[in-house]
């Protein structure tokens, strides 16, 4: 961060007013809870190197972002573009906020198929509830979450874009042989530019159809034929727990309980308790 006289403070990509309380990382994209940490009457006009996205999670904020009303509240999720000068700043000393920042390559690789807003723009419900999603993954991060994260991302460039490519009506060939490669792979690590590349279309238009047509992202998917797998060891086999999260792809136990937990509503062990039935030889 830097300033001379007479010039707004420069931030570098990923700077912000705030106290980072959580940080991840998925592909080309930097995530972050933060807490803010300067009062509302000293924070200085600056300016933003990278393009971000800032949501709101508690408190008010006070934005000059296009479509912004005089006073945010969460949850409201607002667009910077590279270059953003403005004196965005919380209402008072109390919020938190999430961001999502894009590197300059992640900005090339969609250049191509997404015209994004040439100013800072107030988004609306749709990129809202994916930005939501985004910091709800990043708080219960697993094994699952890089490319669960980075397909959200792709997600919300995808609403945020001035221009995209026309909706296809039907589910395409091309996406149902994705889907299927997911379900049939979902123990193997699956990139983002590999399944796009098999499919020989976008990574963002990839994700934005995937949502469309299956109301989930790919990785959200990865994630719960991961979990119907183990749930199927649970029930008819007596495999470890350890055992059961390394044969369904978890990167570890306590990965595997914290997510099964959320999905199922009962820890691996209660899940077992109660539906498992061992016909099987281990």
């Amino acid at each position: 961060m830097a300033s001379h006289p007479g010039f707004p403070l420069r931030f570098a990509p990923g700077q912000f007013f705030g106290r980072f309380e959580g940080r991840r990382e998925a592909g080309e994209f930097r995530l972050a809870h933060l807490a803010p940490t300067v009062p509302e009457r000293e924070v200085e006009t600056h300016t933003h190197d990278d393009g971000h996205f800032v949501l709101l999670l508690e408190g008010l904020y006070i934005s000059s972002a296009s479509g912004a009303p005089a006073v945010c509240a969460a949850p409201s999720l607002i667009y910077n573009p590279q270059g953003t000068t403005h004196r965005d700043r919380f209402k008072g000393d109390h919020g938190r906020f999430f961001t999502i920042s894009l590197s300059e390559t992640a900005l090339r690789h969609v250049s191509d198929l997404l015209v994004l807003p040439p100013a800072a723009r107030f988004l609306g419900a749709g990129a809202t509830r994916i930005a939501r999603r985004l910091a709800m993954e990043c708080a219960f991060w697993d094994g699952v979450s890089p490319l669960s994260a980075e397909w959200l991302c792709l997600e919300l460039l995808g609403q945020t874009a001035c221009a995209q490519k026309p909706e296809s009506r039907g589910v395409p060939g091309w996406l149902a042989a994705v889907r299927d490669l997911i379900h049939d792979r979902c123990t193997d690590d699956l990139g983002v530019g590999a399944l796009a590349e098999a499919a020989g279309v976008h990574p963002v238009y990839l994700a934005r159809q995937f949502r469309r047509h299956f109301h989930c992202s790919p990785g959200e998917y990865l994630r719960g034929c991961r979990l119907e797998r183990a749930a199927l060891l649970l029930r008819y086999s007596r495999l470890p727990l350890a055992e059961v999260a390394l044969r369904t792809g978890f990167a570890d136990q306590s990965h595997f309980t914290k997510a099964f937990g959320r999905a199922y509503r009962l820890p691996p062990r209660g899940y077992r308790a109660a539906h498992g039935r061992f016909p099987l030889a281990r």
